[in-house]
């Protein structure tokens, strides 16, 4: 395995995220037990159930930019678009819209909105909204495509380790390397992306693995940490996949509100009360 920048992170990813864990993990799936990481990698993407959409409620706990607890219903079409309409005493009190190029948000408190590029909120990162998708879901990816991960091992160089194993692509975007490291029951536990020319670290960490019986493994737990250069985030979002609903024909749309001020998106995480 070549010796990359992300490699030492993700070492550290493993010790810090072994000793937190709380969680018994669960194993996605039947079969052949796996030995070999390649094996290990068929068992777990071999796993993954495809989607069209799936409605799923969920919950935010932001501690940074602005600290604040939420929730609310997630709306996702595969590969098109994310919809999150954020909730308090069932109203909705904001709404989070993604699609392959942008990012909108809005906040009917103070009538402000936002609407940004993908590359202006995750900046050096040229992530496809499908890889935006897995990586909310708690899947592998290989950044910059949307197709199926399964069979695609030789993709990977990997590596196994105490407790686990290191996946991590053998080709990079420029400027940017990102790798995964995973539990021994071949679940996702956490996602280390590093933008080299920025001097960005971004952190991933999954918990309480999910089964699903035609969608395979899916991380209810995701925390979020990162430092940028325009403010720093750290944030957790939960999944209630029980109570998803798959495959009915979601449609989702976006119109920019009227009589809205237009912000920034940390000015307009800071506005919610």
């Amino acid at each position: 395995m070549r010796l990359s920048f992300i490699f030492p992170v993700l070492l550290c990813a493993v010790i810090l995220t072994g000793c937190n864990s709380s969680r018994k993990a669960v194993s996605p799936a039947a079969g052949p037990v796996a030995v070999t990481v390649s094996e290990r990698y068929d068992v777990l993407t071999g796993s993954y159930g495809g989607w069209t959409d799936v409605t799923v409620p969920l919950s935010i706990d932001i501690v940074s930019p602005k600290g604040f607890s939420i929730s609310g219903r997630a709306r996702m079409i595969r590969g098109k678009s994310v919809d999150i309409s954020l909730r308090m005493l069932g109203f909705e009190v904001g709404r989070l819209y993604a699609t392959t190029d942008s990012v909108y948000g809005m906040v009917k408190v103070g009538k402000t909105y936002m609407a940004e590029s993908l590359a202006e909120i995750f900046p050096g990162m040229p992530f496809t909204l499908g890889n935006l998708q897995d990586m909310l879901m708690g899947r592998l990816f290989y950044m910059g495509s949307d197709s199926p991960v399964a069979g695609d091992f030789k993709k990977f160089d990997a590596e196994s380790v105490d407790g686990g194993w290191i996946l991590i692509p053998k080709t990079h975007p420029a400027g940017l390397e990102y790798g995964f490291n995973l539990t021994l029951d071949n679940l996702l536990r956490s996602l280390v992306i590093a933008v080299t020319q920025k001097n960005i670290v971004a952190q991933c960490d999954y918990s309480a693995a999910y089964v699903d019986s035609k969608m395979g493994p899916l991380m209810s737990d995701l925390r979020v940490k990162s430092d940028t250069p325009r403010y720093k985030i750290d944030a957790s979002l939960s999944w209630r996949w029980n109570d998803a609903r798959w495959n009915e024909g979601t449609v989702t749309s976006w119109s920019m509100p009227k009589g809205y001020k237009r912000v920034k998106a940390a000015d307009l995480v800071k506005s919610i009360k």
